[in-house]
């Protein structure tokens, strides 16, 4: 009887070792096993799954890529916008910064213009062809402005009115090619003395106003103050005109003749003052044209 029993054990303890290899070895090899049709079935679904996939997923890639696209078109044009508004501000802040300088300079004018009555203006028109002819200012008959008032800049005396409209007035500018038109009497401040001369013509090249019958003998120095001096009856006495350059005999050898550099910025006037004296024509009676012959 315990022989019986320790057989049957043992065929137990060899049934399970045997049915636990079985089970092993099937989970090892027996997928290896798989019907063929099934295999046909996977490999065709896997084929057709790569063919779709590819296409699919380059329109994929192409439609990201038009995305970025996009949004860096409108990026771009919101940058655009952006530099253009900056550079609107940028324009703008140097204009105004002109302008005030253009102001400062006028008012450090005021110590000059004592005794006068004066009208600011600003020029509304300048053409091109005539830039160093003529200008339009916005003042005319209805602020009082008259024809043969002076008219200063930044930084001294550029011309006279030469036309007067009830809102506008054209002015003739010293730096006109017509120096017959626009002879302007003028003294030269030396040390403890005071010659005059008159501003006969411009010299374009050089920038430089000629000064014309000064007294032989002035000992005329370099950087000496030029002002209008009020003989001719015209222009007011003591507007700034400029600074002697250089100083020579004229060719007769009778007088001098000086260049003089002007304390008015000629290419770049905005802002004006009308000098607002009478007329000689209307104190005395005279013709305006040979008054501004005279002077």
């Amino acid at each position: 009887m315990r022989q019986f029993l320790a057989n049957r054990k043992i065929l137990v303890i060899l049934f399970s070792v045997i049915t636990s290899l079985s089970m092993i070895a099937y989970s090892i090899f027996g997928q290896g096993g798989m019907p063929t049709p099934i295999r046909w079935v996977n490999d065709t679904t896997a084929i057709a799954a790569r063919t779709i996939s590819r296409p699919t997923n380059a329109l994929l890639g192409l439609w990201d890529t038009v995305e970025d696209i996009k949004n860096a078109y409108v990026e771009n044009q919101h940058l655009k916008e952006k530099i253009g508004a900056l550079q609107s501000l940028q324009a703008q802040n140097a204009q105004l910064k002109a302008e005030n300088e253009e102001m400062a300079n006028l008012l450090a004018l005021e110590p000059t213009l004592v005794n006068k009555t004066v009208i600011a203006g600003s020029v509304i028109t300048r053409t091109p062809n005539n830039w160093l002819d003529y200008l339009t200012i916005d003042l005319g008959s209805n602020h009082q402005v008259e024809e043969g008032m002076s008219v200063v800049a930044d930084s001294g005396m550029v011309g006279r009115i030469v036309e007067v409209a009830p809102n506008s007035a054209k002015v003739r500018l010293m730096t006109t090619d017509n120096p017959q038109s626009m002879q302007v009497s003028a003294s030269i401040q030396l040390d403890g003395r005071i010659v005059h001369g008159i501003i006969e013509s411009y010299d374009r090249a050089n920038n430089e106003l000629i000064m014309t019958q000064i007294d032989r003998d002035a000992d005329i120095k370099k950087g000496s103050l030029v002002v209008s001096n009020g003989l001719g009856g015209i222009s007011p006495e003591g507007l700034p005109i400029g600074q002697v350059v250089s100083a020579k005999e004229d060719e007769f050898g009778l007088a001098q003749q000086a260049r003089i550099k002007p304390a008015a910025d000629y290419s770049d006037i905005r802002k004006v003052f009308v000098v607002l004296e009478s007329n000689r024509n209307q104190a005395t009676g005279e013709n305006p044209e040979e008054a501004s012959a005279n002077d």
